[in-house]
C-alpha cells in the first residue's frame, strides 16, 4: 500500500499546482531515504502457523494487481503533460494542459522514472507466482520500462545459478560497480535469449516461433514504444530512455549488493550445493521494505523461492547489510565508499561463516585466497 501511494505522487504534484510540486516524488523518496535508518528494521517474522492463511489471502495479490494499471496510467499521464498532448481520459478527469518550464519537465520526468522504476519490484513478485495470470501481469507491468526480459533470466537462470560464476547477477569481491552494471545488464539480456532457446529445443519446438517468450516480450515492448510515438511524438524518446535507465540501475545496484562476494560450494559431481541463507545479503529496514516489496529479506527469497512477499522471513544465518536498500544502493554507486563500508563486514563474515569467498584476482586478503573461488571476468 505505501508503494501504491508513492506511485500517485505525480498526480498529487499536478493537483497541488505544478511548479516545484512536480518534484514531489523526488522529495518523498529523499525523505524516505533520510528516515530509513531512523525508523530502523523490522526483524519480526509472521508466525509459521499463519503461513497458509497469509499465502492464500487474496488481499495481498490484489495489492500487486493494482500497480499494473497504475504503471500505465502514470506513464500516459506524465507523457501527456510533458508533451502537452491532451488525452480524453485525462480531460474527463478535469486535467488542463499548459506549457511546462524545464524545471517542471525535469521534475515530472524524474518522478515518472522513479514511480515506474520501483514498480519493477512488484513485477518481480508477480513473476515469481506460480499461476499464469500473475506471471503474465508481471511481464505486462515490466513492459513500459523495457524489463520484461527480466522474467526469463531471473526465474530460469539467476535462481538456478546464483552465487556461482555462471550467474551474471552475482558480483565477485573487488569488482567495480559500474563495470558490473554494464557487464551484468548486457549479459543477462543475452542469456535470457539463450535460456529460452534452450527451453524450446528441449521441447522440440522451433526457436523462431510464437512459443518463444523472448520474442513475445520483445514484440510487446516494441508495440508499446510504437504506440507512445504515435500518440506523443518524438518527446517519447528521452522519456522512454529515462524509464529504461532508472529501473536497470535499480536492478544492477540491488543485484550487486545482494550477492556480493558470496559463492556456493562445488560438489564432487560438478554441481553446486543447495542455496543457503548465507548466500545472499539480507536487510529488513522498514521503509526500504515498503519500496522493495520485502525483497530485501533476500536470503529467504532464495532459500524458499516460492514464498510470497507477505511471509518472507528474516533468517538468522544470513549476512546483514549495514543499512536498508534505499541507502545501501547509493553507497554501491561509489566504489570507494562501498569498499570502505562493506569490505570489513564481508571479511568478518568470511572469518565466521561457512561460506566460500568469491573474488577477482589480487583483491582478497591473503588469508582467504586458499579457499576462495577466484574469477577473472572478461
Amino acid at each position: 500500500m505505501p508503494l501504491l501511494l508513492f506511485s500517485t505522487t505525480p498526480i498529487w504534484g499536478y493537483l497541488a499546482g505544478g511548479g516545484a510540486w512536480y518534484w514531489l516524488t523526488v522529495f518523498v523518496l529523499l525523505l524516505s531515504i533520510a528516515l530509513d535508518p531512523i525508523v530502523g528494521a523490522d526483524p519480526v517474522n509472521a508466525p509459521i502457523e499463519m503461513d497458509a492463511e497469509l499465502t492464500n489471502k487474496l488481499f495481498f495479490r490484489v495489492m500487486l494487481w493494482l500497480y499494473v494499471p497504475m504503471q500505465f496510467l502514470m506513464t500516459l499521464f506524465c507523457y501527456s503533460l510533458i508533451s502537452e498532448t491532451s488525452m480524453g481520459v485525462f480531460l474527463a478527469m478535469g486535467v488542463t494542459y499548459a506549457p511546462l518550464g524545464w524545471d517542471e519537465i525535469i521534475g515530472l520526468a524524474l518522478s515518472l522514472s522513479l514511480v515506474t522504476g520501483f514498480g519493477a519490484t512488484i513485477g518481480h513478485e508477480l513473476c515469481h507466482h506460480g499461476n499464469r495470470i500473475d506471471r503474465f501481469l508481471g511481464q505486462v507491468l515490466l513492459t513500459p520500462i523495457s524489463m520484461a526480459d527480466f522474467f526469463v533470466y531471473h526465474n530460469f537462470h539467476h535462481h538456478l545459478t546464483v552465487a556461482t560464476p555462471e550467474d551474471h547477477a552475482t558480483a565477485p569481491y573487488g569488482e567495480n560497480f559500474w563495470r558490473f552494471a554494464v557487464r551484468s545488464t548486457i549479459r543477462k539480456s543475452i542469456c535470457a535469449w539463450q535460456v529460452e532457446a534452450d527451453r524450446l529445443k528441449r521441447k522440440g519446438l522451433k526457436v523462431a516461433s510464437v512459443n518463444n517468450q523472448m520474442i513475445v516480450i520483445t514484440v510487446m515492448q516494441l508495440s508499446w514504444l510504437t504506440l507512445l510515438l504515435a500518440i506523443f511524438g518524438w518527446a517519447t524518446i528521452p522519456l522512454f530512455i529515462l524509464q529504461y535507465f532508472f529501473p536497470r540501475m535499480l536492478l544492477a545496484t540491488a543485484d550487486f549488493a545482494e550477492h556480493y562476494g558470496l559463492m556456493r560450494k562445488k560438489l564432487a559431481d560438478g554441481s553446486y550445493e543447495k542455496v543457503r541463507a548465507e548466500h545472499a545479503w539480507d536487510d529488513s529496514a522498514i521503509i526500504s521494505s515498503f519500496y522493495m516489496c520485502q525483497i530485501d529479506r533476500h536470503s529467504d527469497h532464495h532459500t524458499n523461492v516460492g514464498r510470497p512477499y507477505q511471509i518472507l522471513r528474516v533468517m538468522d544465518k544470513a549476512p546483514r547489510l549495514p543499512y536498508g536498500y534505499l541507502n545501501i544502493l547509493f553507497v554501491v554507486m561509489v566504489p570507494s565508499a562501498w569498499r570502505k563500508l562493506m569490505h570489513p563486514i564481508i571479511e568478518e563474515f568470511y572469518d565466521t561463516a561457512d561460506i566460500i569467498p568469491y573474488a577477482l584476482p589480487n583483491t582478497l586478503p591473503e588469508r582467504f585466497v586458499e579457499r576462495a573461488v577466484i574469477t577473472d571476468i572478461e
